[in-house]
């Protein structure tokens, strides 16, 4: 459990620095100061300093499985409620974003987040045992299993390629243009989707 603490430490590190700092101006030393760690013991536990926001990618997949727990929904509802909590991450922290998806052009960094363990689920989610353990499904293989339930995608990958256009290319979108993200997600699914899945 300790192991896990830390993991979950220095990504909460990771967030409040860089609500004043850029991700790629941060230091190792800085982040694992502020997790209350060595800059040494800060490697025992990723590689280097960007794979902390694959952890935090891997979270994101968390967080989507327990929304999926606690109310279960299909198709096009499903989809929807992905990009909406994207852009809730994408809001809360929009340099932090938008420099992993620069990450994923520039570094071979894979868009997959980390597994993970059950330890570091039941710190992030305490009271949802029924997350604790089984594969957490990555976002492409979420939307497409979503995609599969709607008779009127007739090529779910062709869709599923567009929606990863989408989910990446409105972040920088809304980074580089200071628009907002869940606009961009909306407007965007609806030309992808219609109104298909849309809140009434």
């Amino acid at each position: 459990m300790n192991k896990a603490q830390t993991r979950v430490d220095l990504l909460n590190a990771v967030y409040k620095l860089t609500a004043n700092t850029r991700f790629d101006e941060l230091k190792v030393k800085q982040i694992a100061a502020e997790a209350g760690i060595t800059e040494m013991t800060f490697f025992n536990y990723f590689a280097k300093k960007e794979d902390v926001l694959r952890y935090m990618m891997g979270v994101w997949a968390l967080e989507l499985m327990v929304l999926q727990h606690e109310q279960p929904l299909t198709g096009a509802a499903a989809i929807r409620r992905l990009f909406q909590h994207t852009a809730e991450y994408v809001q809360k922290r929009p340099r932090l974003m938008a420099h992993f998806v620069a990450l994923l052009l520039i570094r071979d960094l894979p868009p997959q987040g980390d597994a993970i363990e059950p330890a570091d689920r039941f710190l992030w989610h305490p009271d949802i045992p029924a997350v604790l353990n089984g594969e957490i499904p990555s976002g492409n293989e979420i939307l497409l299993r979503h995609l599969r339930e709607m008779p009127a995608v007739a090529d779910p990958m062709q869709t599923l390629m567009h929606l990863a256009s989408c989910f990446y290319g409105d972040m920088v979108l809304a980074h580089t243009a200071d628009l907002p993200i869940d606009e961009l997600y909306a407007s965007s699914l609806d030309r992808i989707l219609g109104p298909q899945g849309k809140q009434s």
